[in-house]
């Protein structure tokens, strides 16, 4: 009987490791195995004897995922074209549009060299076969014969500028052989992720670990120092797959300014000098163009982070003036740039008149003008931060009492009719009010006043039995904007519930399988959940500061700061609580000096040291103090009596 095969390879064939890739495709067995360089990728394909050895490049080729629509929700091609060079080379050009987030065209150029000549090819585009060594237009593609080689060996030169820089990234960096540039890319990984070492827990843990910290490393794309960028240069090193500052700004950027801090100055000057060219910060950058903005400018957070981190290098005053700009300058294109602000100026609020997304929207931009505010405070404009610090205020102007939540106003003040603050639609990326989530959820997201929040809700006691129901009734899962969460404990002085909240989502939404993440990862924050939780040491986003919990292994140690020199940090634990079961924090010392709170600054743990945590099987007294809350301190500050 014919076998069916949905997939040209069966799953228990592949194996994978940072560097490297391998898999049997079937029906004919060849042995596919992957490898990479900076710009390159190296394929390696070992035939079997009674098989000819052949190759289809297909220079339209776009990714899909099930319901997708090429031209519609994912790239589309519209041109290109492929061309035999010799009977070792072959090149050519993709020319693409849209994809995620924008429109726009782009190409991709590709050099590829065979360590086998070929010995026939055969061209085609949409119309058919063509006669000649090169065929141009959408979706054209070659086919090629290499006889009975036994093993081919291609390696792929891929550039966003030109064939020849594509061929010179070949010459330059794959002249050695697959083995050796096997073990050259496995030696670069091994360096980025023994920034890292931890001990004493599970093997799956560990896994997990590891895992994904190679995918927090693999977003953004770095295109060197006028290098690969194809619009301009400016001596600025450059990023594409900046996919998408939204989500990364949870966590992912406050875990690579840890880890790699030059890294992280190097993507902020990144957008400052997009910035320069474009007008305007981007919230996605995705081949040479903005792309859609999901709430407000994350990019406002991050430079307020930074700053507040005291990370050098970065032009500050002039990130101020870009991110004051997303306030007080009227966007070109709501889409891809800045703001909508005429509610926001006029009324204080983004009113149903916005379309799309209104209230989380203007949640997010209270909290981007609260960033703005602590910037120039940090520069001693001290006007401005006053100025500031007001408008974060407009945050409550949404706040409705009476269901405890954020909700839709109308133009003229009144409430929307018919408002459920569990429902959103279920394309939830075009609900008018909230973005991916519902108001229940997205109520959790007031990161300059937590203080306050807690406060509405009747105090902390209050504020615990609302989060209990929160995640016992299962609201809770792991979408970025709610990553934050079960931290929200501590600001309620229960560090404990925030210990079995937060494992609780460490084990039901991260398994080492293969769909072991509960949600989307763009750009690192699902994984620097992961990473950050089991460490036991959690950013807040914006802010300088860190949440502790119980880390899920016994030694963690951290190497901080500059590549050359790093700090190590070092987080242990002790006591009945270690090994397994529930743990709670009992007691912490950083340094040999006692530490009563769950939580720490940046700039506590940024010259190194050692955070010990001594953890039992019950919950005590630790921890209690809870955290600061921007606004309130403001507010204080202005009115001292």
């Amino acid at each position: 009987m014919p076998r069916f095969q949905l997939d040209p390879y069966e799953k228990g064939n592949e194996h994978a490791e940072a560097g490297y890739y391998s898999v049997k495709l079937l029906p004919a067995a060849i042995q596919a195995e992957l490898t990479s360089t900076m710009r390159t990728g190296v394929h390696r394909y070992t035939f079997s004897a009674a098989d000819s050895a052949g190759l289809l490049i297909d220079a339209g080729a776009v990714i899909q995922v099930g319901g997708d629509e090429p031209g519609k929700t994912t790239g589309v091609s519209t041109g290109g074209y492929i061309e035999v060079l010799s009977e070792y080379e072959l090149a050519g050009r993709c020319d693409l549009r849209g994809g995620w987030g924008h429109e726009f065209p782009y190409s991709v150029y590709f050099y590829i060299r065979f360590d086998q000549p070929i010995q026939s090819h055969m061209l085609m585009d949409a119309g058919g076969v063509r006669q000649g060594s090169s065929v141009g237009g959408a979706n054209c593609k070659a086919s090629l014969s290499f006889g009975d080689c036994g093993v081919l060996v291609a390696k792929t030169g891929i550039s966003y500028v030109s064939v020849s820089k594509a061929r010179a990234s070949v010459d330059r960096e794959a002249s050695a052989g697959f083995d050796d540039i096997q073990q050259a890319a496995s030696n670069i990984w091994e360096d980025k992720l023994s920034r890292v070492t931890v001990e004493g827990g599970s093997g799956e843990h560990t896994r997990l670990f590891y895992t994904l910290m190679t995918r927090l490393f693999c977003m953004p794309s770095d295109l060197g120092v006028d290098d690969e960028n194809f619009a301009w240069e400016s001596g600025v090193r450059h990023y594409t797959d900046l996919y998408a500052l939204w989500d990364s700004v949870r966590n992912a950027n406050s875990l690579i300014t840890l880890l790699d801090p030059q890294l992280e100055v190097d993507i902020l000057n990144c957008l400052l000098d997009i910035a320069d060219h474009t007008g305007w910060l981007p919230d996605a950058w995705i081949m040479g163009h903005s792309a859609m903005i999901q709430g407000g400018s994350s990019a406002d957070v991050l430079f307020c982070e930074a700053a507040l981190k005291k990370l050098e290098g970065i032009d500050y005053a002039k990130a101020l003036k870009q991110m004051r700009k997303n306030n007080e300058v009227p966007s070109p294109d709501t889409w891809l740039y800045g703001r909508h602000l005429k509610d926001y100026h006029t009324l204080g609020y983004l009113s149903t008149d916005v379309k799309k997304n209104c209230v989380s929207r203007h949640m997010e931009y209270a909290y981007q003008d609260w960033c703005i505010g602590r910037l120039a405070e940090t520069l001693d404009q001290e006007e401005t931060a006053e100025e500031y610090y007001q408008s974060s205020e407009k945050l409550w102007n949404l706040w409705r009492e009476d269901l405890k939540c954020f909700a839709p106003r109308l133009p003229g003040g009144d409430w929307a009719g018919s408002f459920d603050p569990l429902y959103c639609l279920p394309d939830s990326w075009n609900d008018p009010y909230f973005y991916e989530g519902t108001s229940l959820q997205w109520s959790f997201s007031t990161h300059h006043d937590f203080h306050g929040l807690v406060e509405r809700h009747g105090g902390k006691e209050a504020f615990i039995r609302h989060l209990d129901h929160f995640f016992d009734c299962g609201f809770y899962n792991s979408k970025e904007t709610m990553l934050h969460i079960p931290y929200l404990y501590i600001y309620a002085g229960r560090p404990d519930r925030a210990a079995d909240r937060v494992r609780e989502c460490l084990e039901k939404y991260f398994r080492a399988e293969r769909d072991g993440l509960g949600d989307n990862e763009d750009m690192g924050c699902q994984s620097a959940f992961f990473i950050c939780s089991a460490m036991g040491l959690y950013p807040l986003m914006g802010q300088d500061l860190y949440f502790l919990v119980p880390p899920l292994f016994n030694r963690t140690t951290l190497l901080l700061g500059a590549q050359e020199n790093p700090v190590p940090l070092t987080i242990e634990t002790q006591g009945e609580g270690s090994g397994s079961g529930k743990k709670y924090i009992l007691s912490a010392s950083f340094n040999g000096q006692a530490l009563n709170r769950a939580w720490v600054r940046h700039e506590e743990i940024a010259g190194g040291g050692t955070l010990l945590l001594e953890l039992g099987s019950e919950p005590g007294e630790w921890g209690s103090f809870i955290p600061p809350s921007p606004l309130k301190e403001w507010r204080n500050r202005k009115n001292p009596y």
